[in-house]
């Protein structure tokens, strides 16, 4: 299976990913007592970063801060290891093992509820890009036209659950586990997937698609949430802010800068080599209004109360959450630097994809 396009089928459900490590990393953060591997005292303090996947756009931000030297100008010396299937961020940032994780709203919130001590410290979806795509000429022009479908899915989907239940969609399921053929050969499945990836997929077969994000449903948990343990943030507050900073101005000049994107796409390939130049451009394209939608204009990674209530709200109603969570116990956004979007996002390269 390829590693690009897997994602969805073997990442994106970090429901069933959070409570099925819940025992180990409740062990794990048991043992943490705030050491880390970073320290406030180095002019050339180390971090760890384990991403939510294998590199790629989607953390384009931090790779651009590492490739234009905003890390190492703001005295942090970075090191990025890769997610993928079997890797918990949850697990080794819990463990002290990596300082920084990427996760998602769902699993910090599932976190919180299992006992792990983590908390957001930034939110890079600001509009969670993960939700359904039909054919183009299937007909269907709304969620409400999905009813009576077969849908592609993850077991467990919580975007899933949501219609099911909000929107009184009626429809029968098959398990996606990552190739969208199914789909390519049948135009009246609703498929599963992110407009990065599995789009991208049904282009390359000549199909053309119609997008809905479970977030234009009323569902929108923030997506690739930077998150840390709480004995970290609080020992390292300063390194937290200077990591954020540099992040943030990373994914600024990412997202608007062609040739910042030039040499970090190269730097993508290079640690990724199963994606594709077209790939890399197509999601680096297709995903900044992901990440500048909203408040995220104003502020990049921004994080509100409200958004946080909405979420615990959510999952509670859909049975994900069966104890009291406090939203505020979810995040922390302190630490946030007021970088903003750029001010316009400029197209990909011509022929790029």
């Amino acid at each position: 299976m390829n590693t690009v396009f897997a994602r969805t089928s073997q990442r994106r459900n970090r429901l069933i990913a959070a409570a099925g490590v819940a025992a180990v990393a409740i062990a794990l953060s048991a043992c943490s007592t705030g050491a880390s591997p970073a320290t406030t005292s180095s002019a050339d303090t180390p971090v760890k970063v384990v991403l939510g996947w294998y590199a790629d756009p989607e953390s384009g931000g931090m790779y651009a801060a590492e490739a234009e030297g905003y890390f190492k100008d703001s005295n942090l010396k970075v090191s990025i290891q890769q997610g993928g299937p079997t890797v918990s961020g949850t697990q080794i940032v819990a463990g002290g093992r990596a300082d920084i994780g990427i996760s998602d709203a769902t699993s910090i919130a599932l976190a919180q509820q299992q006992g792990i001590p983590i908390v957001a410290i930034a939110a890079v979806y600001q509009t969670n890009p993960l939700g359904v795509m039909v054919h183009a000429d299937s007909g269907v022009s709304s969620f409400a036209d999905m009813s009576g479908h077969t849908f592609v899915v993850q077991t467990g989907q919580a975007g899933t659950a949501y219609l099911e239940k909000t929107k009184g969609l009626k429809f029968t399921t098959q398990t996606y586990s990552g190739s969208i053929a199914n789909f390519i050969a049948n135009k009246d499945l609703v498929q599963q997937g992110w407009p990065t990836n599995e789009v991208y997929q049904a282009k390359q077969k000549g199909v053309n698609t119609k997008f809905f994000s479970y977030a234009s449903a009323g569902f929108n948990p923030y997506n690739d949430v930077v998150f840390a343990t709480k004995a970290f943030v609080k020992k390292n507050p300063n390194v937290v802010k200077k990591f954020l900073a540099a992040s943030m101005k990373g994914w600024s000049a990412y997202m608007g800068d062609v040739k910042v994107a030039t040499t970090t796409n190269d730097v993508l390939k290079k640690v990724n080599t199963e994606q594709t130049s077209q790939s890399i451009w197509f999601a680096w394209d297709a995903q900044r209004k992901y990440v500048t939608a909203g408040d995220g204009a104003a502020q990049l990674g921004v994080m509100t109360m409200k958004r946080w209530t909405t979420v615990v709200s959510q999952l509670t109603d859909l049975g994900i959450l069966t104890k009291k969570v406090a939203p505020a116990d979810l995040f922390d956004s302190t630490m946030l630097p007021k970088v903003a979007a750029p001010a316009s996002l400029p197209a990909a390269p011509a022929g790029s994809f």
